[in-house]
């Protein structure tokens, strides 16, 4: 029985790819309908947002192909290096700009906000493959039938 939550290995790349997308996006749209330092808010959120995404695949990757023995202690040891930066990131911004903490907040959850639209899109997929049938029809002389499990 194929596992409904099965993830392929081009799945963190898609993540990554639709979370830039949409960051452009809601930074274009921060553009017309908030102020400069909203959106400037926005853009540092989603930057933050994509680059902890970026490392956290880059220290899974680079762990499980180099580095099996030692994993926790890499794991430690970047998690630190990581949040140190992330850390040093934002209290600079907060520091030096004025920030809209809202904008911020919603640039940071950019990559959260696209893993659970992925997951939960393939999951209803999953659920609409297994359980719901429709019956054949028959369209301008042309019998489909569509009430076969699965696509």
């Amino acid at each position: 029985m194929k596992d409904s939550l099965l993830l392929d290995d081009g799945f963190p790349d898609r993540v990554l790819k639709s979370s830039f997308y949409l960051s452009l996006i809601i930074i274009a749209c921060s553009i017309s309908y908030l102020s400069f330092m909203g959106t400037v808010s926005v853009a540092t959120g989603c930057c933050i947002s994509l680059i902890l995404y970026k490392m956290l695949w880059w220290t899974i990757q680079y762990a499980v192909r180099h580095k099996r023995s030692e994993i926790k202690g890499f794991f430690l040891k970047v998690s630190l290096i990581k949040y140190g930066i992330v850390g040093a990131m934002l209290l600079s911004t907060c520091l030096f700009l004025e920030v809209n903490v809202t904008a911020l907040a919603l640039g940071l959850s950019i990559v959260l906000i696209v893993l659970v639209m992925k997951i939960g899109s393939k999951l209803l997929v999953n659920y609409m493959n297994k359980f719901v049938k429709v019956s054949s029809q028959n369209i301008d002389g042309i019998s489909i039938d569509t009430s076969k499990k699965g696509v």
